[in-house]
């Protein structure tokens, strides 16, 4: 797959402000142009570098480097010292220069880099005199979107680009890697390939129906997409344990008024994100925070404590907070061990166990009240649940919990297997869809229906399976994937 695009892009490849470096990117037939009309270069010793126009004039400065080879002298992915100049020979910085030279670079285009001095100024200025030279300003994703469109990667692997440079978490970072890899890629490109091969039979079939011959193994096709449909189906069911890793968890801290859900948090968040008071109710919106805890990144929501309302504005702080109940992917609820389980408590571990939840004992450091048990034996269900004791005043606990957290979501076991875990509902809509096919053709071939039937469904089965690896796509899905990154990659 090849971009045909004769059109050069440019952009700030680092981030934008005050900084010790920016780097300014540059692809397209235009580039080594752009660069030899730009820089003017010494280098010591070896192969000289090209002046300004790629003019060669022999001549040697007071250090005794040698200007002013032409532009084919300068060696493909190797750095080069010299002055950054504007068209009209105005001296704009002095930096380093690098070509990536054709298909050899990211893009797979020609590619030039300008390494310049981390100033937001200087960095304008060089992006206006590239443009001047007939380059135009790279939309969001642009760079990849080349790479992609030119094989340099698949689709997946060029959203991985994308989560990795969002990566808020170890997890996710790793998650991200391992997709650029192509450890997604691979295992659905090889799945899609044993289901061509089978379509390339059932073809057969269609195309020779007089041949007094069994073209299909109807016992071999039968397994291949029973395999097949299994495979999906793993993969689909760990699809939220991959959003999980990639996105953080949304957590909901509930309990009642003055059991330590602000103390949590800011223990938690190592800071004081909220008010602690020993006044009953003192949180009456939701305060939100987020940091990283086990390897994952938590969005930590701290709400109005559960009890009858005392007052509009603590109603109406309240119903925020089971409103944020129902958004969170784990519930940290909340006990007072020190004080005699009440009421309100028995409301909050009645929401606590319709969710993933932690049902924290607080106040460990001082003589427990009550026996935990009940909440064990009554309100955890099916592994939904489990029963940690710490102190959010001294810390005590914490690690514990820091430790609970990953294997409570199962992610140490599976990221010690072999499974795919998927991150983008779009993989999951795609191979939902495969999924359907498949069990269609694979009811088709029970009944024994006209091979063109089952081909159709194996046909519609690889094409979903394509869209996941970009091997199909529309501009509709390329837009979509490539304008949530930043502009410069």
């Amino acid at each position: 797959m090849n971009s045909q695009t004769s059109e050069t892009i440019a952009a700030l490849a680092t981030p934008p402000g005050e900084g010790g470096v920016a780097v300014v990117r540059v692809s397209g037939p235009l580039a080594p142009e752009i660069l030899g009309k730009m820089f003017q270069g010494s280098f010591v010793g070896a192969n000289l570098v090209f002046a300004r126009n790629g003019i060669h004039d022999g001549r040697t400065d007071p250090d005794g480097h040698r200007q002013g080879s032409p532009l084919q002298d300068f060696d493909s992915h190797r750095l080069y010292y010299g002055k950054i100049l504007s068209p009209s020979g105005a001296l704009l910085d002095q930096g380093l220069a690098v070509w990536m030279k054709a298909p050899r670079s990211f893009t797979g285009e020609e590619v030039v880099e300008l390494h310049l001095h981390g100033g937001p100024l200087i960095a304008r200025k060089v992006l206006e005199a590239i443009f001047e030279l007939g380059a135009r300003p790279a939309k969001a994703g642009e760079f990849t979107e080349r790479a992609f469109l030119n094989g340099k990667m698949d689709l997946t692997q060029a959203e991985a680009v994308a989560d990795m440079i969002a990566a808020k978490s170890e997890r996710a970072l790793r998650l991200a890697q391992s997709q650029w890899q192509g450890e997604l890629s691979a295992p659905v490109g090889r799945l899609r390939a044993s289901l061509l091969d089978l379509l390339v039979n059932l073809e057969a079939a269609v195309d020779f129906p007089e041949e007094d011959i069994e073209i299909i193994d109807r016992d071999g096709a039968g397994k291949l997409l029973q395999d097949s449909i299994r495979q999906i189906e793993a993969w689909i069911s760990d699809y939220e344990t991959g959003r999980l890793i990639r996105e953080g968890l949304s957590v909901v801290l509930l309990g009642k008024p003055n059991v330590g859900k602000s103390s949590l948090l800011n223990r938690l968040a190592k800071e004081e994100a909220a008010i602690v008071h020993s006044e009953p109710g003192t949180t009456r919106d939701a305060i939100e925070r987020a940091f990283q805890l086990g390897g994952l990144t938590l969005k930590v929501v701290d709400t109005a404590g559960i009890r009858e309302a005392r007052g509009e504005v603590e109603r109406v702080g309240i119903e925020r907070s089971k409103r944020w109940f129902e958004k969170a992917d784990l519930v940290l609820a909340l006990f007072d061990s020190s004080a005699p389980f009440t009421e309100e408590d028995r409301q909050v571990a009645g929401l606590a166990s319709t969710k993933r939840a932690f049902f924290i004992l607080n106040k460990a450091d001082l003589p427990p009240a009550w026996d935990p048990s009940p909440l064990l034996s009554f309100y955890i269900k099916d592994g939904m649940g489990q029963v940690l004791s710490l102190s959010a005043k001294t810390g005590a606990g914490i690690q514990d919990l820091e430790e609970a957290l990953p294997s409570f979501f199962g992610l140490n076991a599976l990221e010690k297997s072999d499974h795919l875990l998927l991150n983008q509902l779009r993989h999951k809509k795609a191979l939902q869809d495969a999924r359907a096919s498949l069990e269609r053709a694979q009811e088709g071939l029970r009944k024994r229906l006209s091979p063109d039937l089952i081909a159709a469904e194996l046909m519609a089965g690889s094409h979903h399976l394509g869209e996941i690896i970009g091997e199909l796509n529309t501009d509709q899905i390329l837009e979509e994937i490539f304008s949530r990154f930043c502009i410069g990659k």
